[in-house]
């Protein structure tokens, strides 16, 4: 993926917010890349773009978003140009990128177990059964380092 020259603005009672002005940045396949900057920087608004998850105010009015998902789609997308809600992004979210968001006390439901919420974002973007999913989560949960993710399956986030 590529951002390039990216620029998003906030429009709040007639008053235009810039939010961010020029960014440009690569993450290589397989990679991982940090944003990193004050408060107020532009991260979130950066991440919140890609993932087509801005705020209603906020617009993209400048740059690009290039993702190669040339493995799913066969082609380039430029995800600045998608719509938030079209058939693309639905198809790219959580599919192709996903995002973990800071804050893990905003992030899970209370009141669902953390297996029940990783199985529903697994099932809403692979075709699993049940049995499978749940075992594809529970070797998620091996993997990032659960020493019991059969119980951490059932726990609650509060309980981890």
């Amino acid at each position: 993926m590529s951002v390039k020259d990216f620029h998003v603005d906030f429009a709040l009672d007639g008053i235009v917010i810039p939010a961010v002005r020029g960014a440009s940045f690569r993450v290589p396949r397989g990679k991982t890349v940090a944003l990193v900057g004050e408060s107020g920087s532009g991260k979130s608004v950066c991440a919140q773009a890609i993932l087509g998850i801005l705020p209603k105010p906020a617009k993209i009015t400048r740059g690009e978003i290039l993702f190669d998902d040339t493995a799913r789609s066969g082609g380039i997308i430029d995800i600045a140009k998608e719509p938030r809600n079209g058939a693309v992004m639905q198809h790219l979210r959580g599919g192709s990128i996903s995002i973990i968001f800071q804050e893990p006390m905003t992030s899970l439901s209370p009141v669902h177990t953390i297996g029940n919420q990783i199985c529903e974002a697994l099932h809403l973007h692979r075709k699993v059964g049940k049995a499978e999913g749940n075992a594809a989560v529970t070797e998620m949960l091996r993997l990032t380092g659960f020493p019991d993710p059969q119980r951490a399956m059932k726990t609650y986030p509060f309980e981890l």
